[in-house]
């Protein structure tokens, strides 16, 4: 659809481009990405012809650029700029009438019904009908945004090119307005370049992406391109590290300030407070932690400040857990955004905490235990959910710097250690009769203050790894040992 090859080009007396390649294919979504000063802009303005080619060629469906009129140009290519600017005071709807000019039939170029179905078509898709006679100098800069895409999609091009197109627009928008060149794209087959700088927004909707960098292509391909971390340093000279995004398989990149924000030095042992009552447990810590944890609330990978384990009773309609740990929450002024939260049927007296050190590392456990729903996960006996008092739920806070590989490292050792416990204690699937691996509702948590030297490692075989399952495994036998007597009183 666009073929650039072998382009030298730029301004006058100094060419931004010394023979560069690149081909956007027909019905595709392709983003152009750099720091500005780069030659994004450049490269646009030679496509379009506003600046001139000084050597290599660029075709236009097959068609080398230079042979086509200026209508041609305009039959095939729209484009939307960052800039706004109108020279005379049209209405909305006029300037979206102009991009039907190509199409135009006739002496007096005059509007037809089609004309007219397209110019509503696009005002409407774009929500901008209700500017329709206001003066375009009169709205504001997102809205000229949304009018001129509305100007460039009239024009019913092959391609479309983009300059920032969401550069005066606010999340909103710029989803809507991406949305619906996704949508165009798709059902209709319009091809797209797009120079953008949001890298996450370019992951999420390119299909291919190029790199440029001083006036070269670095990369060019598909948005796979965004986990190569090296690369993206040297284009953009910022310590950038690769995510996902949870619900579509994307990369997604966080960008690390340059600055280090200084934390006040604190001991591990004085960094927290425990608050507890009859019905919760609270800890809370004076700085947010790395988690990781299957709680009702805070699960996944989070940095957060509070810990807490709720009492409900063993009859507890849980149609809703989520929403009533929140209002508890709420109701004793802790911010459930900042928090994991946890349930338990077993009496928070019966709590076992341990803060122990190992070889220099600092660790607290936090562990309430309850066997009646204990199951072996791996029998294939399918048993009914069962009313007696159940859930093990732990919480293990350490004063040390994970990766996130440590980081489930950490949460393996964690579980093997409870798993051990119950099987040392002999206690058992009640359907099954085998020796139980968990309960039925475990919630478990491994926080920690990130300070330190880097442990890449948190597994069985590593000195961090056997001191979480020696203090998990520890801590449970003990609140296991509390239940056990309780029940065994009644």
């Amino acid at each position: 659809m666009i073929t650039v090859n072998n382009l030298v080009g730029g301004y006058s007396n100094s060419p931004i481009f010394h023979g560069i390649n690149l081909e956007i294919h027909q019905g595709e979504f392709f983003a152009l990405l750099g720091p500005n000063g780069s030659g994004k802009t450049t490269l646009f303005k030679l496509i379009t012809g506003q600046l001139p080619i000084i050597k290599g060629d660029i075709f236009l469906s097959g068609k080398e650029i230079s042979t086509l009129s200026k209508l041609e140009k305009a039959k095939k290519v729209a484009v939307l700029t960052q800039e706004a600017q109108v020279s005379f005071d049209f209405t909305v709807e006029e300037i979206v009438s102009l991009g039907r000019y190509p199409h135009q039939k006739g002496l007096f170029k005059q509007l037809s019904r089609v004309d007219w179905n397209v110019i509503e078509e696009v005002m409407e898709i774009t929500n901008i009908s209700q500017f329709r006679k206001i003066p375009f100098r009169m709205i504001s800069g997102g809205e000229k945004q949304r009018v001129l895409l509305a100007k460039a999609l009239a024009q019913e091009p092959e391609i479309l090119l983009l300059d920032e197109p969401t550069n005066h627009l606010d999340v909103k928008h710029t989803f809507q307005m991406l949305d619906l060149l996704k949508e165009r794209q798709q059902s209709m087959g319009l091809t797209i370049f797009s120079i953008l700088h949001d890298l996450n927004v370019a992951s999420q909707y390119a299909d291919r992406i190029a790199m440029l960098h001083k006036g070269c292509l670095l990369e060019v391909g598909d948005v796979d391109n965004f986990r190569k971390t090296d690369l993206l340093k040297k284009v953009y000279e910022v310590d950038i590290k690769l995510g996902s995004h949870p619900t579509i398989s994307k990369p997604q990149l966080l960008m690390t300030p340059g600055y280090h924000q200084a934390e006040p030095c604190t001991r591990f042992e004085n960094s927290f407070q425990i608050h507890q009552t009859k019905e919760y447990i609270h800890i809370q810590f004076d700085h947010p932690l790395r988690t990781i944890s299957n709680g009702v609330i805070g699960d996944g990978v989070q940095w957060l400040r509070h810990f807490c384990n709720f009492y409900v009773d063993k009859n507890y309609n849980c149609s809703a857990p989520d929403r009533d740990l929140r209002n508890w929450m709420t109701k004793y002024a802790i911010p459930y955004e900042q928090a994991v939260g946890m349930m338990t049927a077993v009496q928070l007296k019966d709590v076992v905490i341990r803060h122990e050190e190992f070889e220099g590392i600092q660790m607290l456990a936090v562990v309430t235990a309850g066997t009646g729903n204990a199951v072996d996960i791996s029998s294939r006996t399918h048993s009914k959910v069962s009313q007696s008092v159940g859930t093990i739920n732990t919480m293990l806070f350490i004063d040390s710097h994970f990766t996130d590989g440590a980081l489930v490292n950490g949460f393996m050792s964690a579980t093997e250690a409870k798993s051990k416990a119950l099987l040392d204690m002999n206690i058992k699937d009640p359907h099954s009769n085998t020796i139980a691996t968990g309960t039925s509702t475990d919630s478990l948590l491994v926080g920690l203050t990130q300070q330190g030297e880097k442990t890449p490692s948190a597994g069985s075989g590593t000195t961090v790894g056997k001191a979480i399952g020696q203090i998990v495994y520890e801590a449970t036998k003990e609140a296991i040992q509390k239940y056990l007597q309780r029940v065994q009183t009644k």
